[in-house]
């Protein structure tokens, strides 16, 4: 979700409410998150022993308080772990508990440090199912239930925003993350001159004592602790649906907005893009999580927008704005990070889905803008890795950390995708991490591991020096030219070396000659690695990262030594050679370590040599040109052969 802090200037004449656009937002506050900085507390572990199964919250309020009238939470559960023998559910204190009922019994409570804790006797035993009901009103204190105006609009709404510790403001519940509820029913009753907009699909409305309508809102799909809503105003309803390939049917696409006669003008376009992005994204992530009910938006003046499951609430519209949103319906929703401090499963991913929603619905050059500013911001700071310490899981600024978080949670994954230089097995990635954890929750660390054994290549230590890690990058590159070999020496600056002394990725290089250029790939594993390339034409430039996909920075590219005064170290023959090259090596030393690489970069043999002379067995290599580094302490000695059978 995204909490921008917009501050809105209102102009007293109506004309100037539609001079500039509202969904131009000010990063970095872009999602409406809480921003409340807590102290790290124990999260209660009586919590464990319950697994809840159903939530059903009814609460009876309207538009113009943040009061809840009469509400009922009742929670279906399994005991887990050990006997139950105490029942802790967790409430704001400002609330006012009534009534606490277990398996229909009325049962005394007590009510402190938003906890409701009931002793139960005889215990529970594990495997047993419980029921509980806790009868409550009052006006929350929390910032879980809000109220406000639309001040361009002239609508009154109050709605609910649970994320990150925010549910128990104003239902009862258990917060945490790994526990997701198999499903839940929210049932608002507010003036009939309203309307509720909630998770699910709206299965009744129902007339009420006191010129009132119970909106019965039913989802059926799992579903966390934060992630259940409602939004309660003077709505009109507005309905749209997408048509993804793989089903027969569409998805509703239901959107309560402003009855202004200026709103649905205003935003008709930016609205109906939706249909297009869920299409695309059923494509890219697998099948829209939850179209056996509905996708939808109920505005609130929160500033931005938050990922409430099948229902998301936001601000305005814009681009950016509800392709961000819904790309949590698949990463944040249907997977759920598993603890706050892999909160890049949720943030990360959503916010790379903006780029490719640019990328397949706009033009690669708007996708590339967005990746390039993206980087610029992370490179703004030095420090910080997208991985949450421990000390901050109850910060939630340090939570919803725009540069970390948001920004550089995205470049990570721009740059997997660049690792794994194939989109067919990239997007084959996050289909099957959505189908593995699909209704669950996951880690950081599980993502490596299906990125890593679909892919075939050990993403350990890129975690740990990108998610783990803190800084980034910058290349420092030495070329020389002679005849038609490039030779040059990489080495990297790192802006936090005493945490990341060195970032082991592939680097790209772009070659210009007159006339021309060509990029090529290349795997730095070690500083002051040097490389070759063929390049048959006369090079007076060179470009590192050309296509931007890693957080980098460039300080020097610099001609230096001469490749032929080098080569004059290292000599091999026959060139070209069939199944055999003798190596002549100048180096006074007892050992000298090889590896072969052909032009792809890619090392084809690696071996040792202890004498100025070996002959090496090459006649499992194919035809075409191949390099040779002879490495020494910290010397390199480069040379390059012809194999031709």
């Amino acid at each position: 979700m995204k909490n921008l802090f917009v501050l809105l200037i209102v102009s007293i004449f109506v004309n100037h409410l539609f001079a500039q656009k509202i969904s131009d937002y000010n990063k970095p506050n872009f999602e409406n998150k809480h921003f409340e900085t807590r102290s790290v507390k124990s999260q209660n572990t009586l919590l464990d022993n319950y697994d809840v199964k159903f939530y059903k919250i009814e609460v009876d309020v309207t538009n113009t308080s943040k009061t809840i009238n009469n509400g009922i939470g009742t929670m279906y559960a399994q005991v887990v772990t050990n006997p139950l023998n105490t029942l802790v559910l967790e409430l704001i204190n400002s609330l006012t508990v009534d009534s606490v009922f277990v398996n229909g019994v009325n049962k005394t409570f007590t009510h402190a440090n938003d906890e409701i804790t009931v002793n139960l006797s005889p215990d529970i035993p594990v495997g047993d199912f419980i029921t509980t009901k806790v009868y409550y009103r009052g006006t929350s204190a929390g910032s879980g239930i809000s109220n406000g105006n639309s001040i361009y609009w002239g609508s009154q709404i109050t709605w609910t925003l649970s994320e990150s510790y925010h549910a128990k403001d104003w239902f009862p519940c258990k917060q945490v993350l790994p526990d997701k509820a198999d499903s839940v029913h929210v049932f608002i009753t507010c003036p009939n001159t309203l309307k509720a907009g909630s998770n699910g699909l709206l299965t009744n409305v129902v007339t009420v004592p006191g010129n009132k309508l119970r909106y019965e809102w039913k989802s059926n799909y799992p579903i966390n602790y934060y992630l259940p809503s409602f939004s309660v105003s003077d709505y009109q309803e507005y309905n749209i649906y997408a048509h993804p390939a793989g089903i027969s049917d569409s998805i509703l696409i239901q959107n309560y907005i402003y009855p202004n006669s200026g709103f649905l003008p205003y935003y008709k376009s930016e609205i109906d893009n939706t249909p297009s992005f869920i299409e695309l994204l059923s494509e890219k992530y697998s099948m829209y999580p939850f179209k056996n009910e509905k996708y939808g938006h109920c505005v609130a003046p929160i500033g931005g927008g938050m990922e409430h499951q099948t229902m998301t609430t936001l601000s305005s519209f814009n681009f950016e704005l509800i392709i961000h949103e819904l790309g949590h319906m698949w990463f944040g929703d249907n997977v759920t990070c598993s603890n706050w401090q892999d909160i890049w499963i949720n943030e990360g991913f959503a916010t790379y889905t903006h780029y490719i929603g640019l990328q397949n619905l706009m033009t690669q050059a708007d996708a590339d803008q967005m990746i390039v500013n993206t980087q610029d911001d992370v490179m703004a700071s030095p420090n910080g890795s997208v991985y949450l310490p421990l000390s901050e899981i109850f910060n939630e600024n340090r939570i919803f950390d725009y540069r970390l978080t948001y920004e550089k949670g995205a470049a990570i994954i721009h740059s997997m995708r660049f690792i794994l230089n194939n989109d067919s097995l990239f997007y084959s990635v996050l289909q099957n991490f959505q189908q593995t954890y699909k209704d669950s929750v996951a880690t950081g660390d599980d993502f490596k591991n299906m990125i890593s054994s679909m892919s075939g290549i050990d993403f350990t230590d890129y975690f740990a020096q990108w998610y783990y890690g803190e800084g980034y990058p910058t290349y420092n590159i030495v070329w020389q030219q002679q005849s038609d070999t490039v030779s040059f020496t990489v080495n990297q600056q790192t802006s936090m070396p005493t945490i990341t002394p060195f970032f082991k990725l592939p680097i790209e290089i772009k070659f210009y000659w007159s006339g021309g250029d060509t990029t090529l790939r290349f795997a730095q594993a070690y500083n002051q690695q040097q490389f070759f390339a063929y390049i048959p034409q006369i090079i007076n430039n060179m470009q590192v990262d050309p296509n931007n996909w890693v957080v980098d920075g460039i300080a020097n590219i610099a001609m230096g030594v001469s490749v032929n005064d080098i080569l004059q170290n290292v000599t091999i023959s026959p060139n070209p050679a069939k199944d055999f090259i003798v190596l002549n090596v100048n180096f006074n030393s007892s050992e000298n370590n090889f590896i072969i690489y052909n032009i792809a970069g890619k090392t084809v043999k690696t071996f040792k040599m202890n004498t100025d002379l070996l002959k090496v067995d090459i006649s499992d290599l194919e035809n075409g040109m191949y390099f040779i580094n002879c490495i020494n302490n910290n010397n390199i000695l480069p040379a390059k052969f012809i194999v031709n059978k």
